[in-house]
């Protein structure tokens, strides 16, 4: 991995902690809505007491995209166009995606940033969701947070503290 054995424990333990809450947000996410659609299927009178499913979906659904951001950069999961990269000398491969990674850690700063003074602004005006009540703003903090994530992820791929370029092969990974 890398030199820093604690940090290396450290972006382990990060990852595994965001594949438990992954896991578990889809997992109850689909059991919410299958939930939801059986009782609204088999018991009408009640379908007004589960009205909450959809939105409390619809919510984790939004967390679960953004938390993914960073996890999914890091295990080469998000779309790559390698054409480009295949064709350099190895060597300039690396530097060619160093240069992706700054670029992407700018970026995504800069989303996160604007993402949570989105979310101050939504949370200053006092909306809460129809049916859960829960503070609109939960809902938008989810940018800021995954956006963050992701920074995080090109950072360390950026100082070499994960891999994502070789020379060997122009992909991502």
């Amino acid at each position: 991995m890398t030199p820093y054995p604690k940090l290396s424990r450290a972006i382990a333990i990060l990852s595994s902690f965001e594949r438990i809450a992954l896991a578990l947000l889809m997992l109850t996410m689909v059991a919410l809505t299958v939930g939801g659609v059986l009782v609204r299927e088999i018991m009408p009178s009640f379908s007004r007491n589960v009205a909450w499913v959809d939105e409390g979906a619809r919510y984790m659904m939004v967390w679960l995209v953004f938390l993914s951001l960073g996890l999914a950069l890091q295990e080469g999961r998000q779309i790559a166009m390698t054409t480009f990269l295949e064709r350099l000398n190895p060597a300039i491969r690396v530097w060619v995606g160093r240069a992706i990674d700054l670029v992407g850690v700018l970026l995504t700063v800069y989303i996160a940033w604007v993402g949570f003074e989105m979310a101050q602004n939504v949370g200053r005006t006092g909306q809460f969701s129809p049916t859960l009540r829960i503070p609109a703003a939960v809902l938008y903090y989810a940018l800021p947070v995954g956006f963050l994530l992701l920074a995080f992820r090109y950072a360390l791929s950026l100082f070499g503290l994960i891999q994502r370029w070789s020379q060997s092969s122009g992909a991502a990974h």
